[in-house]
């Protein structure tokens, strides 16, 4: 579904736009190669450095998450994973 009407309101509301506006932000704000919400899988999804796929319920989960790849990526790097 496309787009979402309250009952009783002749307005709709698309929120691709948004969703796109919300992946462009996360991608500036944390440096992710792509962000992306999955129609299907109603998640937010990161492609983090080009190594860790990494998903969140929300865009501020998805933040975590993408924080938490580069703290195990660091670790494994420094040879305490």
């Amino acid at each position: 579904m496309t787009s979402e009407a309250v009952p009783g309101d002749t307005a709709v509301i698309d929120p691709v736009p948004i969703r796109v506006l919300e992946a462009r932000r996360i991608e500036a704000r944390y440096g992710a190669t792509a962000v992306w919400f999955g129609y299907f899988t109603r998640r937010w999804w990161a492609l983090v450095d080009l190594v860790w796929l990494v998903e969140g319920k929300t865009p501020d989960r998805l933040g975590e998450a993408i924080v938490a790849a580069r703290r195990r990526g660091l670790l494994r790097a420094a040879g305490g994973m």
